[in-house]
């Protein structure tokens, strides 16, 4: 019987494959075996079925014909089967994405992709249920080690349930140190450090009198040079961020070029940025006095507005600064007294 769990073939594939059907199933053997195999969506037997036809045989001729389309059905059926199985495994399931395509593997002339896919599948399938058990597996770790004052502290009863837990505990402990040990180990064979030193460094604790696993170390020293590859890549990226910003207001001399510049190498730290911050910050108080000085200028002159604003506009530089904001208040006084004379 057809699947019916994929669409119907296209236009063009039906067409030639019920025309060629219908002129074949009455003349003889192959033609017959042909529809047949057409009719339970088994392209491979079909295709099998013509090119082993004899030539002599009398519609040999329309047999071939129907090469093609027994050709293009089969690539939708494989592309129908693909795509069906994918969407199961999105939704993880699993067994019946597999067996959509071992099916289709059964039946389509070109199978490759098919093949190639359940592989994937099946690597997704182990990789999903290793996360699983491991999740599982650290979770019940960690309970027992949170909990290991409770052997202790049942060690002096007799009781058959306290020796009965006891047991129970050490029976568990044994068992998630092995696990934990081979799934580590299996993460440390794949290169996927974090997962298998987590792993690794669980299942150590659970036993410390055992030998520390040969991959444990491996993983400390693989994550430890990681780390100082990305601190030093963050390092150099910073760095080079801080000399355009600082290159930027250099070449502008503009006030806003200098504050993204202070503000950037205040966020990041780091021996690269002294020198930088450094520079910044001098010419910060140094434009902050000048700005204070020519303030104060004009003030005198009695350009009040051109006066108040240039001091807010330094103000980022030294917010609190009280001599600042001693000279705001006074020139916003004057500058609400005179709006009030002009009403």
């Amino acid at each position: 019987m057809p699947d019916r769990n994929f669409p119907r073939l296209s236009a063009l594939a039906a067409a030639l494959l019920l025309s060629g059907c219908a002129g074949l199933s009455s003349f003889s053997d192959p033609a017959d075996r042909v529809g047949d195999a057409l009719a339970d969506q088994d392209y491979r037997r079909a295709l099998a079925v013509i090119d082993e036809a004899d030539e002599e045989h009398p519609r040999h001729a329309l047999l071939m014909e129907q090469r093609e389309g027994v050709l293009q059905a089969s690539h939708e059926y494989r592309d129908q089967a693909l795509d069906q199985a994918r969407a199961l495994a999105e939704r993880e399931q699993w067994g019946d994405a597999l067996q959509v395509l071992e099916r289709a593997r059964q039946r389509v002339v070109e199978p490759e992709p098919v093949a190639t896919l359940m592989e994937q599948l099946d690597d997704r399938r182990e990789t999903r249920l290793r996360a699983l058990l491991n999740r599982g597996y650290l979770a019940e770790a960690r309970a027992l080690l949170s909990t290991e004052d409770l052997d202790q502290a049942l060690a002096p009863y007799q009781d058959p349930r306290a020796r009965h837990t006891r047991q129970r505990r050490a029976a568990l402990r044994q068992e998630l140190h092995g696990e934990l040990l081979t799934i580590g180990n299996t993460y440390a064979d794949e290169g996927r450090w974090p997962q298998a030193l987590e792993a690794l460094e669980t299942a150590h604790r659970l036993a410390p009198d055992s030998p520390a696993p040969d991959a444990l170390s491996k993983a400390r020293r693989v994550l430890h040079s990681a780390r100082d590859r990305a601190r030093d890549a963050r390092d150099r990226a910073h760095h080079e961020e801080g000399q355009a910003l600082v290159a930027r207001y250099r070449a502008s001399g503009r006030l806003e070029d200098l504050l993204a510049a202070r503000a950037y190498l205040l966020q990041h730290q780091g021996p690269r940025l002294d020198d930088l911050r450094d520079r910044v910050e001098s010419w910060s108080r140094q434009r902050f006095q000048r700005a204070m000085a020519r303030g104060e200028a004009l003030y005198a002159e009695g350009e009040y507005q051109a006066a108040h604003r240039l001091w807010r506009s330094v103000a980022p530089l030294d917010p609190d600064n009280p001599e600042l904001l001693k000279k705001l208040e006074r020139s916003r006084k004057v500058l609400d007294n005179l709006r009030s004379l002009e009403e």
